[in-house]
């Protein structure tokens, strides 16, 4: 019997501000560490090593969605919570505000087209 997908890696040990921010620093670094294996994916030296195409596309899946999750876990006051108690600095602070905002995008966009699917649905 074969495992199921996990959904998501973002797993905060508590709902703390610090264990949002690690969990999410952690998902973070395994979504470049896929996205660098995809890249090496076509490199006979390392195509052996990684798994399969679908294999890591899978795990990229995986960890988009984890990323969002993360992001979403943020509101405008943890951020500048982590900006004051400098729990993140600048640069953390703007690819985590850029990364929610893509992940915004992301929601209202499938929200859109699973809108405009049901109704094309619906007229038919």
């Amino acid at each position: 019997m074969q495992a199921q997908a996990q959904d998501s890696i973002f797993h905060p040990h508590d709902t703390t501000l610090a264990s949002r921010i690690n969990a999410y620093q952690t998902v973070l670094q395994e979504k470049r560490n896929i996205e660098l294996s995809l890249d090496l994916l076509n490199s006979r030296e390392w195509s052996e090593r990684l798994g399969s195409a679908e294999e890591l596309q899978q795990a990229h899946k995986v960890l988009s969605s984890s990323l969002e999750k993360a992001v979403n876990s943020f509101s405008v006051e943890d951020l500048k919570t982590a900006k004051e108690e400098k729990l993140l600095d600048e640069s953390q602070l703007h690819e985590l505000r850029i990364t929610k905002a893509q992940a915004q995008l992301h929601t209202q966009r499938n929200s859109q087209n699973s809108y405009s699917i049901q109704h094309s649905k619906s007229n038919k």
